[in-house]
């Protein structure tokens, strides 16, 4: 059988240190990995002026973790480079 996955996105915006981040962690993150799908997240940080830095970050995210499960699986040789 296969499966077909479609991936969503929530962008969630309001005040800062209101919870937002916590709120989605746990409201979505730990559900998620619960049931085996991946939950990348970014954060903007208006100080810095980068207008992408959350969809950037939330990439970056996803590509780790797609990269962790990818070593998990024997899928690159011990050799290769690590993630910090």
């Amino acid at each position: 059988a296969t499966k077909n996955h479609v991936g969503e996105m929530i962008l969630v915006s309001g005040t800062s240190g209101t919870g937002k981040s916590t709120l989605i962690h746990k409201g979505l993150g730990d559900p998620a990995a619960n049931r085996g799908y991946i939950f990348a997240s970014g954060k903007f940080e208006d100080k810095f002026h980068r207008p992408l830095s959350a969809f950037s970050d939330a990439m970056t995210c996803l590509a780790k973790c797609i990269t962790v499960e990818h070593n998990k699986k024997g899928g690159l040789s011990s050799g290769g480079s690590s993630i910090a």
